[in-house]
């Protein structure tokens, strides 16, 4: 894995229990990297079809998708809500992880990313907001 993301458009992080796969397309637009799991060094030319096969074939086997990001993506997002918006429809009616409450946080961020989201008050599970 790089230091330097210039090359890579967006990246798709998978887990399953501890062990984690970073799928990057990079800003070509044809090629896919896969870092980490069964598939760790792959390499491929055929794009995003390439990862949807690949997230395909992960979720299968169990691996649930952590988060999907653009990195270099062309296109600004400005899609975050923002921390003094009242909380949106849908919040879920319990942790799907272990049953407990779950509480709207407008502005919760983590290593990576920072944003509205849904948390969970006992298992600290959460679910970013999209908008």
């Amino acid at each position: 894995m790089s230091d330097h993301d210039d090359h890579i458009l967006h990246t798709w992080l998978l887990a399953r229990g501890t062990d984690e796969i970073t799928i990057d397309l990079w800003t070509d637009g044809y090629s896919v990297r896969v870092d980490g799991g069964p598939d760790d060094g792959h390499d491929s030319d055929q794009g995003r079809p390439a990862v949807d096969r690949l997230l395909a074939k992960y979720t299968e086997a169990g691996y649930r998708i952590v988060r999907d990001y653009p990195v270099n993506d062309p296109e600004p997002h400005t899609d975050a809500v923002e921390a003094d918006d009242p909380e949106p429809h849908g919040r879920p009616e319990k942790c799907p992880e272990c049953g407990s409450p779950v509480v709207y946080e407008p502005a919760y961020s983590d290593d990576f990313r920072e944003g509205a989201a849904w948390l969970c008050t006992g298992c600290k599970w959460g679910r970013w907001l999209t908008a």
